[in-house]
């Protein structure tokens, strides 16, 4: 894969982009690359059907032995809403054994795929407008929002692995993408075309240290701050956006489920097996805590292909609550939150498929159980780096509200 010349950006920070290597363990010191332009780049590519997906060109590792985990993590679970952390919580999702999964269009009924006036309705409702297309010099990925103007996605969707400072550039953002043969201008861009402002990836990804081998790595995982449009607005305020959970949120190890580490997962992305990538898909099905070749994966079947990397996976994924009554109460760890994005899979979309997720977690590279008021783990590493970054205009992009 071609890469492309340098980002028009700033370093946020005088800190190379690399890691701590200390007693043989890569620690990241991850910076924010800024920006410098965003208007410049607001305008849409000619034909975004054109555009080829970007897939993880890593190697995958050998699965033939890997079992899911039996234990939880060492670490407390925890997840982000809109008005806090919840803390030490407890996990409920029950499931079979195995890992099957069904696969649909995120789309109504019976409805044509051909540009339909309503083809897109479903796509442009909460929380699945929080979900969309990532276009950029090397193609396209999926990403979805966890805060007010912040999406995440895969760190190969940002640089190939081991690149230094050599990225992708072009960053744009469409929540709620719809891009069937005759769609129409509002319906591949519902909510308009978003650039990018900043992004942080994890150093060890850039400097080709990060635990794992191949395409299973600890941190293939990667945050963006969104830049308002013309009108001064932020894109979560028009979409609203997704919370995010970490260190086994909402995933639960009994004998109704082998055993296993398992959690109910709902997953997301524009796949190019799948109606070209042109619609957005949905698997469901449980999924397992996994470490493959040292580094801590999420491991669900699925027939999402090249072009849903970077997409979400969604524990408690539903677009209402119900009203409970007769004596009915809402069990433990109930949020909808992201837990990790979709990094690699089996390439054969006939043969029984595995897709494989870096998990949103405490590791080796970000140990600490609290980055600022973002979480544990490597997401909210990655998120207090980019929030604590200083914006354009003064203050950080915390301070001017795109981390709400």
């Amino acid at each position: 894969m071609k890469r492309s010349k340098r980002v028009a950006c700033v370093k946020a920070t005088a800190a190379a982009a690399l890691s701590m290597v200390s007693a043989g363990v890569a620690i990241a010191q991850d910076e924010a690359i800024v920006n410098t332009n965003p208007a410049d780049s607001r305008s849409a590519p000619a034909d975004l059907s054109n555009l080829k997906p970007v897939v993880n060109v890593l190697t995958p590792p050998d699965t033939s032995t890997i079992v899911p985990d039996t234990n939880p993590t060492p670490y407390t679970p925890g997840m982000k809403t809109q008005s806090g952390i919840v803390s030490n919580a407890q996990t409920r999702a029950y499931g079979d054994f195995g890992i099957p999964y069904t696969a649909g269009r995120v789309q109504d009924g019976n409805q044509s795929a051909l540009g339909t006036t309503s083809a897109n309705y479903l796509s442009t409702t909460y929380p699945y407008r929080a979900i969309g297309k990532l276009t950029f010099s090397a193609g396209y990925c999926t990403a979805s929002l966890i805060r007010r103007s912040v999406i995440v996605t895969a760190a190969h969707c940002i640089q190939s692995f081991g690149s230094g400072n050599s990225l992708y550039s072009g960053w744009q953002f469409r929540p709620g993408h719809y891009g069937a043969s005759g769609a129409t201008a509002a319906q591949i861009a519902p909510y308009g075309t978003w650039t990018w402002a900043a992004l942080v990836r994890p150093s060890t990804w850039a400097n080709g240290t990060d635990t794992g081998s191949g395409a299973a790595r600890n941190n293939d995982i990667a945050v963006l701050a969104i830049a308002k449009n013309a009108s001064n607005q932020f894109i979560g305020d028009l979409t609203g956006y997704l919370n995010y959970g970490w260190n086994n949120y909402s995933f639960i190890s009994s004998p109704k489920t082998g055993n296993l580490q398992t959690a109910a997962v709902t997953t997301f992305g524009y796949p190019a097996l799948l109606d070209s990538g042109a619609i957005m898909q949905r698997t469901d099905g449980p999924t397992y805590t996994t470490t493959v070749s040292g580094a801590s994966q999420l491991w669900q079947g699925s027939n999402l292909t090249g072009g849903a990397s970077g997409g979400p996976w969604i524990v408690n994924f539903r677009a209402r609550d119900a009203v409970l009554a007769g004596g009915a109460v809402v069990g433990n760890s109930p949020n909808l939150a992201i837990v990790g994005v979709t990094s690699w899979g089996s390439a054969d979309p006939n043969a029984p498929k595995d897709n494989y997720a870096s998990q949103f977690r405490q590791n080796t590279q970000y140990p600490n159980a609290t980055y600022g008021n973002y979480g544990s783990g490597n997401i909210a590493s990655l998120l207090n780096t980019l929030c604590t970054t200083a914006a354009p205009g003064g203050g950080t992009y915390a301070s001017q509200g795109y981390c709400n």
